[in-house]
Parts: C-alpha cells; structure tokens; sequence
C-alpha cells in the first residue's frame, strides 16, 4: 500500500473516530496532508470507498490477531482484545463502530455491510474466546457466551464515548468490571 494511501486512510480513520464520518471532506484531508483534493479522489475515488476501505483496515486489524490468539490462554486473549479499545482510549477517540453506528441509516449500503460484516466478526471472535475460556475453567460467569460477548462488547463501545462526552475516567472503570466478571476466581 502506497505511503499516501496510507496517511489518508489514518487521517480519514481519525477524523471518523474524533468527528464523525458525515463532519469531514476530502478538504479536510487534502489540506492536513497538504495535497491537491485530486490526490485524495486518484486513491479514493469516492468518501464511500474511503470508508468502505477504513472499515475493512479494522477487520484486517482484528484478523491480523487471531494467529497469536489462538496461542495464548483465554485470559490474555481477553487482555488483548480490551488492549484495542485501550488504544482507542488513549488517543480519545470513539471506536470505529461506535462512530459510525450514529449515523448508520445515512450510510452508503456498502458500508454499512461492510460494518455490519465487522460487528459480527468481532462479536464472534469474542464468543469464541468466551467459550473457549469457560471450557478451560479459566472464566466463570453465568449468561451464554454469545451474551456476554455483547454484554462486553457494548459496555466497551459505550465506555468510550461516555469517557468523550463526560470527560471523566469511565473506560478504565469499564474495563476493570468488565475483567471481574469474567475470569474465575478458582
């Protein structure tokens, strides 16, 4: 992938996760980037694409995991799989579904399967680990593991744009429950 690609598909993402998808342009970025908004439109020929494109980057991003996932415990899966939204955190920014799950009626149809598409996978890595972690006794927790995956996946999501919003510390808050009320005391 080109080097101009690249930096504005980051910027794009950034923008996305701090603005909203329907609060920036190609101008916007052209002009972070100092570029001719041709430049913009030669690699993404359409905002549809460039978000089509970002959403696709985060599945990759979670895919890219599951190699060294299925070598660690549930409990650090789980560890890592926080670590995610953990950098989202840190840098203030929503996550990728978050952003976009305001507006979801408003987006092209490609990208909102192309986010629905994402939504599942990660919802169905998550019940794997969950079950997996249950099987291993390395986690108790009462509800079916699909359940606490959406349970944990939408306490996640939230925490991050409570945090925004508030301007408090919630998703540390979060997280640490979120841990509590998964890993056997045993």
């Amino acid at each position: 992938m080109s080097n101009t690609r690249q930096q504005i598909l980051n910027l794009a993402e950034e923008l996305i996760r701090t603005r909203g998808y329907h609060a920036f342009s190609y101008k916007d970025i052209s002009q972070k980037l100092n570029m001719k908004n041709a430049a913009v439109h030669y690699h993404f020929p359409s905002k549809e694409a460039l978000g089509a494109a970002i959403i696709q980057n985060s599945i990759d991003l979670f895919k890219s995991k599951e190699e060294s996932w299925d070598q660690m415990s549930s409990t650090d899966q789980l560890h890592d799989f926080i670590s995610i939204y953990q950098k989202s955190n840190d840098r203030k920014w929503s996550c990728l579904m978050g952003a976009l799950s305001a507006s979801v009626e408003a987006l092209p149809e490609s990208m909102q399967n192309k986010l629905n598409e994402m939504g599942k996978y990660i919802l169905d890595r998550l019940t794997l680990t969950l079950k997996d972690g249950l099987q291993s006794g390395e986690f108790s927790f009462p509800e079916e593991p699909r359940a606490k995956a959406e349970l944990i996946i939408s306490s996640l999501l939230s925490s991050l744009l409570l945090e925004r919003v508030m301007k408090e510390k919630v998703f540390d808050s979060i997280k640490n429950s979120i841990i509590q009320s998964v890993i056997s005391n045993n």
